[in-house]
């Protein structure tokens, strides 16, 4: 039987094609960094691991929960399965020095949260920031700051160039992520009376896809993303940053819950000895995320 397709809906069926074939298939976001060297290996900490609770000690490994779509924090990897980026190299790092193996599984980035309170996890790494809101719920251990980005069209057709140039417009946002809410925020006060048109989607890659496609004049999101996608994407011909400076710098963290506190204690000891012994370091520069230094690895850093 021939279903009748809306005229709009295969406008949108176009636009998703083009965006996938600039996405290089819309199944794999890695881009190039299979060639990266690997991270070098940590040696166990006997007083760190002792410092896990009993129940990690038995069972020898955390669960991780990510979303696997928000390089390069992290992505799929050329082969579609294994999860590389940032967060990977920094948990397994942090894995060696506590002892124990880390397994990193993909989840909806807004199912993360639910997922850890749940028990599915042991804590999540996600490139999530840290706020004041999620404070009163879970604990964070801060290793990452980061400003936010407007990701517009190469040429920046739109002018867009800062929070005043959004008002009015349609943008494109990661759905129950700290930039929804943000743009929320800024339709009550910059933005009061011509309030900017607001797109969540459920990737990152998504909002992009908007923006390509012509629906969004804009994306926003995490400087660090959204410098990685306009370096990457298309050779680095399709998008641009449209603010000359990162906006709104704020904290990134491991996320625990309130309960589990003599587990985020050892990784947080565990952090301090990678940036001590320098792994941080290497691990940052290996995904040219070295201005987001933060080597603190403070406890509930929200700003």
């Amino acid at each position: 039987m021939t279903r009748n397709i809306h005229p709009r809906r295969l406008a949108w069926l176009a636009a998703t094609a083009a965006a996938c074939t600039l996405f290089a298939g819309c199944g794999n976001s890695s881009s190039g960094s299979d060639a990266k060297e690997p991270v070098t290996q940590q040696s166990e900490n006997a007083e760190l691991h002792d410092m896990l609770p009993d129940d990690v000690q038995a069972a020898g490994k955390v669960s991780i929960g990510t979303e696997a779509l928000y390089p390069p924090f992290e992505q799929f990897a050329a082969d579609n399965k294994t999860i590389e980026g940032l967060d990977p190299d920094l948990g397994k790092a942090l894995g060696e020095v506590l002892g124990i193996e880390v397994e990193f599984t993909h989840t909806a980035f807004d199912g993360l949260l639910t997922a850890l309170d749940g028990g599915r996890f042991d804590l999540v790494m996600a490139g999530i920031t840290d706020t004041k809101e999620r404070e009163a719920i879970y604990d964070f251990v801060n290793y990452f700051m980061t400003g936010q980005s407007i990701v517009v069209k190469k040429g920046n057709p739109s002018g867009i160039h800062g929070i005043p140039d959004l008002c009015g417009k349609p943008v494109a946002v990661l759905k129950a992520s700290t930039q929804e809410k943000l743009l929320g925020e800024f339709n009550e006060n910059e933005c009061a009376g011509n309030p900017i048109d607001i797109g969540s989607f459920p990737t990152d890659r998504d909002a992009l896809m908007q923006v390509q496609s012509g629906r969004s004049e804009a994306a926003f999101t995490q400087d660090a993303v959204g410098a990685y996608n306009a370096k990457t994407i298309g050779g680095g011909n399709a998008f641009e940053i449209g603010n000359s400076e990162a906006l709104l710098p704020v904290p990134v963290g491991i996320v625990f819950t309130k309960e589990d506190t003599q587990l985020r204690d050892a990784f947080q000891a565990a952090l301090k000895e990678v940036i001590a012994n320098g792994a941080y370091d290497e691990i940052l520069a290996k995904w040219d995320m070295s201005g987001g230094s933060f080597k603190d690895a403070t406890i509930n850093g929200a700003q």
